[in-house]
């Protein structure tokens, strides 16, 4: 699916608790590409967690570790098998480079397929195209004993798209889990992967065969066992829509402190329903990362976006007014305690100045443009002192 209960999506993101993301989840804030995006070396020069707009993080690649005789026992009904951090190379028929991302889980009924590109001209940014298949027809299979896997998109995906891969897992490890258990397999993943985009400049992307092979991805399968993944939840956050979740186009945001690092990302989402398959749909996004686009006055209660001037994504906005509520907690973290205030509007007025909406130039879909004003913005700030 295309919104964050999490991309919704990747395992990493669901697992998430501190109150920055946990606002993603309660917001539906659109996050396309997070995976994509994190590992792309157009990226490298942006500092960790800004390469990934959707907060979304991803276990570090296995590092070598031969299955023959190492394999865990098998599990006969593990609790979820999930297929993730995976990219292969493909062009448009505009001659744009992108990548091309399969991922799947066999407890969501949810096959997804991702073409993201990144833009550094007038700033750090990309642009996302997520093809969410919900349907049962899909299928994903692994053997935790032979560490072969498969993955089918059959009529689920049909005729937008025709999936059917294997995966070979060449290594495997334990997570990190502060409960519950999973073991990543790394591994190869090759066959057909082919997208009729339905956009113009988009054309038919991948093929016959196709090596999901791309620089700074390892594809990879997760069994998991309920693991809960240790996170330092006493961090600043700050998060905003233009509208109501489910509003088919709407302006995003995210900002977050994370070890002394400010990471900001703001963008637009739009979202259509496809006529075939059933229940299918697209989501396209354009965004930018990096600098200091959310500023919050916590004495006004008026949180101000700015962009870029000739970016991918360019406009401005304010959101203000309406029925704030704060709430203040205690939070601790590597033997430190830390005060949390947060404060939450889901009645804010959103505008932008005249002519200045936030937009999204996106080659594939044109420009997205969010509203140039709402009734029912919405936003979370967290704030943190020691």
């Amino acid at each position: 699916m295309s919104l964050v209960d999490p991309m919704r999506s990747k395992t990493a993101m669901s697992r998430s608790a501190s109150p920055g993301r946990w606002a993603v989840r309660a917001l539906c804030v659109p996050v396309i590409g997070a995976t994509l995006l994190a590992g792309s070396p157009a990226f490298a020069s942006v500092p960790a967690p800004a390469r990934l707009p959707a907060l979304a993080r991803q276990p570090a690649p296995a590092p070598a570790l031969a299955l023959a005789g190492a394999t865990p026992a098998a599990s006969a009904t593990p609790a979820s098998v999930n297929l993730t951090n995976d990219a292969a190379d493909v062009k448009t028929s505009n001659g744009q480079s992108w990548l091309l991302d399969i991922s799947d889980s066999n407890s969501s009924d949810a096959l997804e397929i991702e073409l993201v590109r990144t833009v550094t001209a007038g700033g750090t940014g990309g642009e996302g195209h997520l093809w969410s298949f919900n349907s049962k027809a899909s299928s994903l299979t692994f053997s935790t004993t032979t560490g072969d896997g498969t993955v089918t998109g059959g009529s689920a995906t049909s005729p937008v798209a025709t999936i059917d891969l294997a995966f070979k897992a060449t290594s495997h490890k334990a997570a990190t889990c502060s409960s519950g258990s999973e073991t990543i397999y790394t591994g190869t993943l090759s066959g057909e992967a082919e997208l009729v985009t339905g956009l113009t400049g988009g054309g038919t992307v991948g093929g016959k065969s196709v090596t999901f092979d791309a620089k700074g991805f390892s594809p990879q399968i997760l069994v998991d066992s309920g693991c809960v993944t240790p996170t330092n939840d006493c961090t600043a956050a700050t998060i905003f829509t233009s509208g109501k979740a489910g509003a088919k186009i709407q302006a995003i945001g995210i900002g977050e402190t994370e070890s002394g690092k400010l990471f900001n990302f703001v963008g637009v989402d739009s979202e259509a329903k496809l006529t075939a398959p059933k229940g299918a749909t697209r989501a396209d996004e354009g965004y930018v990362v990096g600098g200091s686009p959310l500023s919050w006055n916590s004495k006004t209660k008026v949180l101000s976006v700015s962009t870029t001037s000739a970016g991918i994504v360019t406009g401005s906005a304010t959101l203000s007014g309406g029925k704030a509520t704060s709430i203040s907690y205690s939070c601790s973290y590597a033997g430190k305690t830390y005060k949390l205030t947060t404060t939450q509007d889901a009645t804010a007025k959103y505008a932008s100045p005249a002519g200045k909406a936030i937009t999204a130039h996106t080659s594939l879909t044109g420009n997205l443009v969010a509203p140039p004003s709402a009734k029912n913005g919405s936003y979370v700030v967290t704030t943190v002192a020691k």
